[in-house]
């Protein structure tokens, strides 16, 4: 049996101050879960079902959540490091004071998440829906693949866009989301071509 799916069913979904290492969750559903204060290391939770998971100053540290299935999730105070959410489900979810590094969050679903000082240091959010991302605080991205990231009605005011790639970033028409961002001269090919124009 696994010592994750006790803990959840002891604490009835409310688990704190626990490591998990090496455990694989893989398609399980496990309901409405809090976690606060755990670790996972290595950890396979691909195409789990949770339930509006709540991750309060946890850590996962080479993690696999492709797939999983957490949206209106809250996370705050907690870190992901080397972690693979490709495709994952945190659409409507609250982000507080988060950081991502080295992560695969390609494909991931953020859309409609409020987000409250995140970070992502070199991620991968290729393709990652991040539209309509209700943003309290500077968002920072450093070293991120961005590119053809959807960012529909995100408005990425004063976020430095300079180290990230955003070829082909999905924005709309006016390109009002990356109103007032910054960019590099590097960057001002990806950006004639949102505006269908060549530079000679």
């Amino acid at each position: 049996m696994s010592d994750l799916i006790d803990a959840v069913a002891e604490a009835d979904g409310d688990v704190r101050g626990r490591e998990f290492v090496g455990e694989d969750l893989s398609g399980e559903d496990l309901g409405h879960v809090e976690f606060e204060d755990c670790t996972f290391r290595g950890c396979v939770l691909a195409s789990a079902q949770l339930e509006r998971p709540s991750f309060e100053r946890c850590t996962f540290v080479g993690c696999d959540l492709a797939n999983v299935a957490g949206n209106t999730g809250f996370w705050r105070d907690s870190r992901a490091n080397d972690c693979r959410l490709v495709g994952a489900d945190l659409h409507k979810s609250v982000l507080v004071r988060t950081r991502f590094v080295g992560c695969n969050l390609s494909y991931v679903g953020l859309a409609e998440s409020k987000l409250e000082r995140v970070s992502f240091a070199g991620c991968n959010l290729r393709e990652a829906s991040l539209s309509r991302l209700r943003l309290r605080s500077r968002l920072e991205l450093e070293d991120c693949d961005l590119s053809r990231a959807e960012l529909f009605q995100t408005r990425l005011a004063g976020v430095d866009l300079t180290s990230c790639n955003i070829a082909g970033v999905r924005v709309s028409d006016t390109f009002r989301e990356l109103r007032d961002a910054y960019v590099g001269v590097d960057q001002l090919p990806d950006l004639a071509g949102l505006l269908g124009v060549k530079l000679r």
